[in-house]
């Protein structure tokens, strides 16, 4: 599908406006006690062309992953998929196996390696949006996707700089919570960088995570 591609910083601004609002409108028809599941999707930002639905040339967007969706590799409890870091507990991995960033974490290492990495030139953003953010295990997901690319970006031949981000509008950066049989976890990096936005005259904000770049 051909598009033609909004650039610039403030287009990035308003598609991660738009997708928030997106994975907000999902949640709030999914209560469960009364709070909202993790809806997420991945953009992924190609020398600076900003996808939109449906675009899968040279800029990505995945489809929104709900919760309990979570599947395959990521999964940090399958033999066959990604391993387990020491730090995250056997019941953390198994509590959050399902969750959306699972499934999302996977379309995107998809199209990176089918597409992503041929079709780009000069930088790669790659940007986890959700409406909570992620918990202990998929934060180590996140890390883990980040190595995945690394290595593919090696085996590809590309050079090409890739930055790896979490997105998300809770009020507060992080919030530590209990799951399961009292897990504990945190939803959100405490270091996440508060972004105000004014979109014709809508204001608000975001926090976004950059991972360190391992490049």
């Amino acid at each position: 599908m051909s598009h033609t591609h909004a650039q610039g910083s403030d287009a990035r601004t308003q598609a991660i406006v738009r997708e928030l609002a997106v994975v907000h409108q999902l949640a709030a028809k999914d209560h469960q006690v009364g709070e909202p599941g993790l809806y997420s999707r991945i953009m992924v930002i190609v020398d600076g062309n900003i996808p939109s639905q449906g675009d899968d040339e040279s800029c990505y967007l995945t489809p929104v992953a709900a919760p309990k969706s979570g599947q395959g590799y990521y999964t940090l409890t399958r033999a066959d998929g990604a391993e387990r870091p020491a730090e995250i507990s056997v019941d953390e991995a198994k509590l959050s196996q399902q969750d959306s960033e699972v499934t999302t974490l996977l379309e995107a290492y998809d199209w990176m390696t089918g597409r992503g990495f041929s079709v780009a030139a000069q930088s790669i953003q790659v940007i986890l949006i959700s409406n909570i953010g992620p918990c202990t295990g998929c934060k180590a997901r996140l890390r883990i996707f980040q190595d995945d690319l690394v290595a593919a970006a090696k085996d590809a031949g590309s050079n090409v700089p890739f930055t790896v981000e979490s997105v998300y509008d809770t009020p507060e950066a992080s919030l530590d919570r209990t799951r399961g049989s009292k897990i504990p976890t945190t939803y959100g990096y405490p270091d996440a960088v508060r972004t105000p936005y004014d979109i014709s005259g809508r204001q608000g904000a975001y926090w976004v995570y950059r991972l360190p770049s391992l490049q």
